[in-house]
């Protein structure tokens, strides 16, 4: 559950120590090291995030001056690590750099004590989590109670938009699909009347050649399925090499799961099936010496 607070609020004795995000620190390495500033915390360790770390040129021990605002005097700090950032599309253009301070070495640099924006508790299998927010919001006045799962719907507002944009998309582009594969099969049934109609003169039953057509219309449509398929992964190999590099973060920006390759075949063949049906159904509905005498 993700508790977040209005303002501030004792939460956590003094005594707890736990790392926070501070965007509001600035990580100056560049600046020469001087003298601890007046509220500067002993023993001072910052983490700093992968891909700064490695532009800054910055290890495990490196010294860092760090101040909680450009005119505030400067601290000395010790890269104590380097973090991965989560792969969040949320935060992805977030304020860089981020770093990572223990939680009474930032209330100190910044002379803010017992105030926390928000704070994730993890509950044990099974806890009634409607329950537990209800005894925790009068413990803690001016604070919101909420499931990771309703803080995650809320914030995912806009990639709900970009999920329902690219459904629209898709269903357009198939009904485009299953129209122009209609067309092509009923040009290629077409050109083949004449056999087809010397076939049913010779007692080839009407249905042979009706499940016939259909057949090579599903294979013809699978094998479509699988050329689009090989065209959707290297499509996504090369936007997530291309976005990954750019934006130096391992987050997956496109996938193509057994889920979707599945639905991908399934659909290729229920169009090409649609589209033979329709095609067959209109060739052998006309009198085969008819067709012959054209």
């Amino acid at each position: 559950m993700r508790v977040g607070y209005r303002g501030p609020t004792r939460i956590l004795p003094r005594r707890h120590s736990v790392a926070l995000s501070a965007a509001s620190v600035a990580l100056l390495p560049w600046v020469p090291i001087g003298a601890h500033a007046q509220h500067c915390p002993a023993g001072l360790e910052v983490l700093v995030e992968r891909p700064y770390a490695a532009a800054a040129g910055l290890t495990v021990g490196s010294a860092v001056v760090v101040r909680p605002a450009i005119e505030a005097e400067p601290c000395n700090a010790v890269v104590a690590g380097i973090f991965e950032p989560p792969p969040d599309p949320a935060t992805l253009n977030a304020t860089r750099p981020r770093v990572l301070f223990h939680l009474p070495h930032l209330q100190t640099l910044t002379d803010r004590r017992n105030e926390v924006d928000y704070f994730t508790v993890r509950t044990r299998p099974g806890t009634d989590l409607a329950a537990l927010a209800t005894d925790l919001e009068p413990l803690l006045p001016g604070a919101q109670v909420l499931p990771v799962s309703e803080v995650a719907e809320r914030s995912s507002t806009t990639f709900r938009v970009v999920s329902r944009f690219h459904t629209a998309i898709a269903v357009i582009t198939l009904i485009a699909g299953g129209v122009f594969l209609g067309c092509i099969m009923i040009l290629k049934v077409q050109e083949r009347r004449l056999p087809i109609a010397a076939a049913r003169l010779t007692g080839i039953p009407r249905r042979l050649l009706f499940w016939w057509t259909v057949a090579e219309a599903a294979m013809l449509s699978t094998l479509g399925g699988a050329a689009g398929l090989g065209v959707g992964v290297a499509s996504y190999a090369v936007v997530n090499a291309y976005y990954q590099r750019y934006y130096d973060t391992t987050l997956v920006f496109s996938q193509v799961t057994g889920v979707v390759v599945t639905e991908a075949l399934a659909l290729a063949v229920l169009l090409g099936m649609a589209a033979g049906v329709f095609a067959a159904t209109r060739l052998l509905a006309s009198d085969p010496l008819d067709e012959m005498g054209r």
